[in-house]
């Protein structure tokens, strides 16, 4: 979830993040909250930030102007899953849950609950395929994490933290299985080497082969899926 804006820049909320090993001001722009992310150092100031932001509001429009639109987890919508275009259906005849029939994810229960019983049933598919990846991984790895956590994350696709915990988007259900499994060597590796050195590379060419393929399709096409749901 994006943070309360601090400022305002033209129309657009401007969000600034310090972060202790920033050495540059950073702007990114979050397509689905229209969004300016700003990273900074811890010394730099807002006004100083700020400024910097407003010198770059043509670039902010000029993300906003090529961004597609956000899809919502609504009814009649079509959102891929595991790496095919899927149509969500709501049938309030049946039972409170979520099904896959026939190409459709089909949404039982009320109206009233509908997006969070999908996405809770969609971070539950995402836990088990990931945490299946993560098993198939260990014995080539010879290391296993402390825990695997999933989040709604808006610009990262994996994490793996000095506790050796593993932190993935949910998303990453909606992608082919190939871009999931890619996302679990790469954080998994990081078990290994805590960098991208180019002997972290070698522990994600040993885990998944052909890393550079869906490394490709991320750069590409991953924005597509953080403007779901």
């Amino acid at each position: 979830m994006t943070s309360e804006p601090d400022y305002f820049i033209g129309n657009f909320p401007l969000i600034l993040k310090r972060h202790p090993r920033a050495k540059h001001l950073k702007l990114r722009f979050e397509a689905k909250s229209c969004s300016a992310i700003l990273t900074l150092p811890t010394g730099v100031s807002d006004r100083k930030a700020v400024q910097f932001a407003k010198q770059h509001l043509d670039w902010i429009q000029d993300q906003y102007d090529k961004s597609p639109e956000a899809t919502p987890l609504g009814a009649g919508e079509v959102i891929p899953y595991r790496g095919k275009d899927t149509e969500i259906m709501h049938n309030p005849d049946l039972p409170a849950t979520v099904q896959i029939k026939d190409g459709r994810l089909i949404v039982g229960g009320p109206l009233s609950g509908f997006e969070t019983r999908l996405l809770n049933w969609l971070k539950k598919q995402a836990r088990r395929a990931l945490a299946k990846a993560v098993q198939e991984f260990e014995p080539t790895l010879g290391q296993r994490p402390h825990k695997i956590m999933i989040r709604d994350t808006s610009s990262r696709w994996g994490s793996c933290s000095s506790r050796r915990t593993l932190s993935f988007s949910w998303r990453l259900i909606m992608a082919h299985p190939d871009i999931l499994q890619y996302v679990v060597a790469h954080e998994m590796a990081h078990l290994v080497e805590m960098n991208h050195s180019p002997a972290f590379w070698q522990v994600v060419e040993k885990l998944y082969p052909d890393w550079q393929t869906p490394r490709r399709w991320l750069k590409t096409e991953g924005s597509r899926l953080m403007l779901i749901g």
